[in-house]
């Protein structure tokens, strides 16, 4: 193979690997996540796709914004989910959403949350 068909050939490889990781990140899955996967008490952040519980109430400050709610994973297992800052509407109005975050004790300390699904 001479060096012009290596550098197609790497070109191509790249730019599929590209295309494959911003595809995923743009449209994530909205296939829902298994909360058993994290370690108990760990302070690693993953990601989880859960579904909010719209039938559990949202815990709200004095300004009325939620910052907590209960969220269930594929396997209807249902915890309390907390975040540093208050959530957007969206977020509120989304049935499936993407969590970043980790577990202390059976509390979801989530750093990010990102709407996956109405």
């Amino acid at each position: 193979m001479n060096s012009n068909h290596a550098k197609i050939l790497l070109f191509v490889i790249t730019a599929t690997i590209v295309i494959a990781v911003s595809y995923s990140y743009i449209f994530p899955s909205a296939t829902l996540g298994d909360f058993s996967k994290f370690q108990p008490n760990s302070e690693i952040n993953q990601i989880v796709n859960v579904e909010i519980v719209s039938s559990q109430p949202m815990e709200r400050d004095a300004n009325g914004n939620v910052f907590s709610f209960i969220a269930k994973d594929i396997n209807n297992t249902e915890r309390k989910v907390e975040l540093h800052e208050p959530v957007s509407k969206e977020i509120i109005n989304a049935g499936v959403v993407e969590l970043l975050g980790h577990f202390h004790g059976d509390v979801f300390t989530a750093t990010r949350v990102t709407p996956v699904k109405e």
